[in-house]
Formats: C-alpha cells, sequence, structure tokens
C-alpha cells in the first residue's frame, strides 16, 4: 500500500479502452506529487520486437520498446513516486503473479457495450483480446492472489460523482485527495503523443465533470458475440467495485 505520498510500488491503474482512464490520468498529471506514464507497454504490445499484435507490422521494431526495458524504466527510482495507466492487456506478455506484485493494482472498468461501440469507430478491425476485458480479469486475479485489496472503479461511478470516486480511490491507496486536480485547462500533453488521435476530448477537456455516461449504444453488427465474451469479465469486476 502506499503511505503518504511515497510508494514502495508504482500505482497503477489498469483499464479496458474507452472507459476515460486518461481523464483520470490527467488527474494525476495534474497533482504534480507523482512521476507519470502513459500506457508504457503499449510500445511493447505493438512496436517492440516481442509484439503481439502485427497491426503496425510496417513499423520496424524498436529495442526500447522491449518488455523488460520498459519494466525496468517504471521500476527504476525516481524522485517522486509513479502512477502508470495502461491497457491490461498490452502488458499481456509480462503478466502473471510476479507482475503484478511489483506494483500497487488498480482497475478500471466500463459497460462494454459502450467501450465495444467506441473502441469500433477506432479500429473496426480490433480483436478480442484488444477489447480488453479477459486480461484485465486475469490481471485482478493475480493481483488478489498475492494478497492485494485491488481498487476498482467503474467508470459510470467516476463520472457520475468524479470527487467521491477519486476521494475514496485516494483513500483506499492513503495517499491524499487534492480536490483542485478534478479542473485543468485545455492543452496537449507530451506523453499522449503516441496515441494522440485518441485522447483530443481528453485534451480539449477542462476536468472530470458530474455527469451521466450514455447508456444507450448499441452493439456494433456482428460483435453480439464478442460482448457476450467480455460481459462476465465486465460484470465479475463490478462486484468489487469501489463503492462511494
Amino acid at each position: 500500500m502506499v503511505e503518504g505520498t511515497t510508494s514502495p510500488r508504482p500505482i497503477a491503474l489498469w483499464a479496458v479502452p474507452r472507459s476515460i482512464s486518461t481523464a483520470f490520468e490527467r488527474v494525476f498529471v495534474e497533482r504534480g506529487d507523482f512521476k507519470v506514464f502513459h500506457e508504457p507497454f503499449s510500445a511493447s504490445y505493438y512496436y517492440s520486437a516481442e509484439r503481439r499484435s502485427d497491426r503496425y507490422a510496417d513499423e520496424e521494431p524498436k529495442e526500447e520498446y522491449a518488455y523488460a526495458e520498459v519494466l525496468a524504466r517504471l521500476l527504476a527510482p525516481e524522485e517522486k513516486p509513479v502512477f502508470l495507466k495502461d491497457m491490461a492487456y498490452h502488458a499481456a506478455g509480462l503478466m502473471g503473479r510476479d507482475f503484478a506484485a511489483r506494483f500497487t493494482n488498480t482497475f478500471l472498468i466500463r459497460d462494454p457495450k459502450s467501450v465495444l461501440a467506441s473502441l469500433y469507430e477506432f479500429w473496426p478491425d480490433f480483436t478480442f483480446e484488444e477489447a480488453g476485458y479477459e486480461q484485465l480479469h486475469r490481471l485482478f486475479l493475480y493481483a488478489t492472489e498475492e494478497g492485494q485489496r485491488a481498487v476498482v472503479v467503474d467508470s459510470s461511478d467516476l463520472s457520475g460523482n468524479p470527487e467521491g470516486t477519486v476521494s475514496a480511490y485516494c483513500k483506499a491507496l492513503s495517499i491524499p485527495f487534492m480536490p483542485e486536480s478534478l479542473s485543468w485547462e485545455p492543452r496537449k500533453v507530451p506523453e499522449w503523443e503516441m496515441w494522440g488521435e485518441w485522447h483530443e476530448e481528453a485534451e480539449k477537456s477542462m476536468g472530470i465533470k458530474k455527469q451521466q455516461l450514455k447508456s444507450d449504444a448499441r452493439i456494433p453488427e456482428g460483435l453480439e458475440e464478442v460482448y457476450a465474451r467480455c460481459l462476465p469479465y465486465y460484470e465479475a469486476l463490478r462486484a468489487e467495485r469501489l463503492r462511494v
């Protein structure tokens, strides 16, 4: 666990795509008391010699994106405690109990109907693994097997009650809650450049505002089976969610 503002392990927010995870990460960017890493394992998953996807097969793999290299950077001593946000499936190449034990693991979920509809707009050819739920649940199990009381946040709770949810999240991690970090000025965040097209809305935003996430998303035609496969993982994690 985290004591004060120093952590023996990086705090990791593992998410599924399109779950307002970047806005959640932005809270930690604005705090200023954490060294924040943005989706560090995405480079390993898509752009390293060990990549698990051929989505960017035309790109020359880079040595610095190797899983071991990325992990070493995350665990290297820093002047500030470390916070990272990533998709759990990006770390599938490392995943296991030993991997989970290196982090204080937290999780962000969202109704798969909304996730799949939004993800389909960006990547109509996304894979089941890229939907994110199976690996997220798998990592949650590894964390709990390691004896961690992993914190789970549902994005609908975050959006519906941002102050209460972020405050409860910080309390669960024994770090100070800074309400001023929920608001910010629109700006480019250099660390988001690799995946900039995914984060335009987050860069233009002015904070996490209380709102009800739309619940009327339709499952894109042909993805009914994918939805059915994702739903049990979501429901299992939602049962463990942080309640405010």
